[in-house]
């Protein structure tokens, strides 16, 4: 098309394109650019807006009421990214930033485990992966697995079929009587102090509960690797959301501090204190 426009006469820009009730210009016509920048990867929004849709906030949704197509679109896009084909960032560059993070001394100057930075790192770092899993399929988004209602493994993303094609490891057993209680739940949520809260949710009973009792690869520094993972820290993240909604003039103490890694991470704990912001709410 961009060659015919080239060697059309000039006058084709005044023209009309001509069909059944419809009359545009040629030169009001918006073309698909034919390659995305690494930029464009990582936040593929602005595309999907101008050129397919109005903006509009992406819903997270729970995981138990995704359809079958719902669920096929999340578990493709996640192989996709994974496959060796993808171009960067891949999903096991998002693994392995998750492994610094944990295990190296840089990594654990970032606040990302047992820092202030726990909540505010992976809500860009679940940002950055959704916009590549957007890449693939625009209608994908992060589904939550609320454990404390839903006390079992999603059935989607525990069969040990998968567990090989993923290359991933699960614990023996799931002891849900280990998960945390409704009235834990209602506990945490009083806690009005953000770097309290903060610690309190990544301890047990809740995070770092949960990587646990999942077992296998969930329990090590690339946990990331297995899908669960997303679901688990999109409950993390909603529980976040919710206390923001509880707590309006809270802030992060930290603001300025511009999250790491780049270029996966790009942005200030400031950036993504708000779900809106970042264009999703969750369902």
């Amino acid at each position: 098309m961009r060659q015919l426009l080239k060697e059309a006469p000039k006058e084709i820009g005044k023209q009309k394109i001509k069909s059944p009730g419809l009359k545009i210009d040629v030169e009001d016509l918006q073309f698909i650019p034919e390659k995305f920048s690494h930029k464009d990867l990582l936040d593929p929004h602005w595309f999907w807006h101008k050129y397919f849709c109005r903006p509009k906030y992406r819903r997270r949704k729970n995981q138990k009421n995704l359809t079958p197509l719902e669920w096929s679109r999340f578990i493709y896009a996640i192989e996709a990214l994974a496959d060796t084909d993808t171009p960067a960032p891949t999903y096991q560059e998002f693994v392995q930033i998750h492994v610094q993070a944990m295990t190296t001394p840089a990594g654990h100057m970032w606040g990302a485990h047992g820092g202030v930075n726990f909540l505010t790192w992976h809500r860009e770092y679940m940002a950055k992966l959704e916009a590549r899993l957007i890449a693939i399929n625009p209608l994908v988004t992060i589904p939550y697995w609320n454990w404390i209602e839903d006390r079992y493994i999603p059935p989607q993303l525990n069969n040990s079929a998968d567990f090989t094609r993923w290359g991933i490891t699960r614990g023996g057993s799931f002891n849900d009587t280990l998960l945390p209680t409704a009235a834990q739940h209602a506990a945490l949520m009083t806690n009005t102090a953000f770097a309290s809260f903060s610690s309190q949710l990544e301890a047990s009973p809740f995070h770092n509960r949960l990587h646990g009792l999942v077992g296998g690869t969930m329990g090590t520094a690339s946990s990331p690797a297995d899908p669960i993972f997303w679901l688990h820290h999109g409950f993390i993240d909603k529980l976040f959301a919710d206390w923001q909604v509880l707590n309006p003039a809270a802030t992060h103490p930290n603001p300025s501090e511009v999250l790491k890694p780049s270029p996966i991470m790009t942005r200030t704990n400031a950036q993504v204190w708000s779900t809106l912001a970042l264009g999703y709410v969750y369902a």
